[in-house]
């Protein structure tokens, strides 16, 4: 089997839906995940299940969001509109999602310190998606003039 651009955007397609339904399943599996958690943590109290609780449905806002707008610029991109004002805002969004994570997570470390690393990860993932979102906007203006000369 032949590997091509077609094949790439579709498995990444792929991953934001598996990466949906992920989300989902682990939204509605919450309850039942972090009592079993915390059952065999023996050293965390009972009562921080609720405060596992409102960070997973904190972050699965910004998630949602960002998987949405994957989603949307996959779409455009299978399109071949790649460098447009649109898919620089799904950057754009995408990068405050993760910045938006990345708040939660930092709060969520107070009472559960590992969270630092996923507050680490999500920051430096906004940083990549706005170095993206810039070469995204470069690349657009030059289209815009090219598009103009004749």
């Amino acid at each position: 089997m032949k590997w091509n651009d077609d094949k790439s955007l579709l498995l990444t397609r792929v991953c934001v839906w598996l990466s949906a339904v992920a989300l989902v399943l682990l939204c509605v599996s919450a309850p039942w995940l972090f009592s079993w958690f915390i059952q065999k943590r023996l050293i965390l109290p009972p009562q921080s299940r609720d405060y596992f609780l409102v960070t997973t449905y904190t972050v699965a806002v910004p998630a949602a969001v960002a998987l949405y707008m994957m989603n949307r610029l996959l779409a455009n991109i299978r399109k071949e509109e790649v460098f447009t004002e649109k898919n620089t805002r799904y950057l754009r969004g995408m990068s405050w999602c993760c910045l938006a994570a990345g708040l939660i997570f930092l709060v969520s470390s107070f009472y559960y310190l590992p969270f630092f690393a996923l507050c680490a990860a999500a920051v430096f993932m906004a940083l990549i998606l706005r170095v993206i979102k810039n070469v995204f906007a470069q690349a657009e203006e030059i289209k815009k003039e090219n598009d103009y000369t004749i």
